[in-house]
């Protein structure tokens, strides 16, 4: 056999200091690394996390402004849009009704205008959920553009009232809600190597759902690396 010469040995020896190097590298981007907060509240470090509903209900904010009809059909895919145009389809009929009781203090003048008003009110049933596609359908263009196209956008671009739409987001769509569903998948061995709970509301009624880590954070980075756990564990800043 021959001898390798030098500059073999030298590349050989480079080769696999290389390979030690980018194994060590893919090693280390397959750990998931969680923040821990003062409470032992977990999130998914280095998160993006959604902030107003256009990026939480993407799905349906695509298209929905097109037409009327897009809009119901938004409305059928996503319950807290649903809310959101039942709100203005009450606005909008509190105004005719007010509109109507103003021209009956002036003893009945304005005839035309008042039938009128009477037929937009009586095709608006009182609950939302009876007339609303209805009315959406019979609106004009530039009703729809004028009016409802404007609040709709602005309560797109709003955070979500986490208090009535919680059930409705995704739970993965902040770190706090990604750590959670990350441990709900790793097992509960791993979860009590780790010192990991899951708390799904703290009392009937909570909202609160995480993992929370329940010892110091050395100790279950070192329970994690001698059971070969791909997670890490730091002290959230501030």
């Amino acid at each position: 056999m021959t001898a390798a010469t030098p500059i073999q040995k030298v590349r050989s020896t480079y080769d696999s200091k290389e390979e030690q190097r980018m194994s060590k590298k893919s090693e280390e981007e397959r750990i998931a690394e969680f923040e821990v907060d003062s409470s032992g509240t977990l999130t998914m470090a280095d998160y993006w996390e959604p902030k107003i509903r256009s990026e939480f209900y993407e799905s349906v904010y695509e298209s929905w402004a097109e037409s009327p009809a897009h809009l119901a059909d938004a409305m059928d895919e996503c319950e807290p849009l649903a809310w959101a145009v039942h709100s203005i389809y009450t606005e909008v009929r509190d105004e005719i009704q007010a509109a109507l009781d103003e021209i009956r203090e002036t003893s009945g003048a304005f005839k035309k205008r008042t039938a009128a008003l009477k037929a937009r009110l009586k095709a608006m049933p009182e609950e939302p959920e009876d007339g609303v596609e209805d009315w959406l359908l019979s609106l004009t263009t530039n009703e729809f553009e004028d009016r409802i196209v404007p609040e709709v956008e602005e309560w797109f671009s709003s955070p979500p009232n986490w208090n009535w739409e919680d059930d409705h987001l995704p739970r993965d769509g902040t770190a706090q809600g990604a750590a959670l569903e990350f441990f709900q998948n790793l097992g509960s061995d791993a979860l009590d190597t780790l010192g990991v709970t899951i708390v799904e509301g703290e009392h009937p009624g909570s909202t609160y759902y995480a993992a929370e880590l329940t010892c110091d954070v050395d100790a279950a980075n070192k329970a994690a690396a001698n059971a070969v756990i791909p997670v890490r564990f730091k002290n959230r800043k501030g």
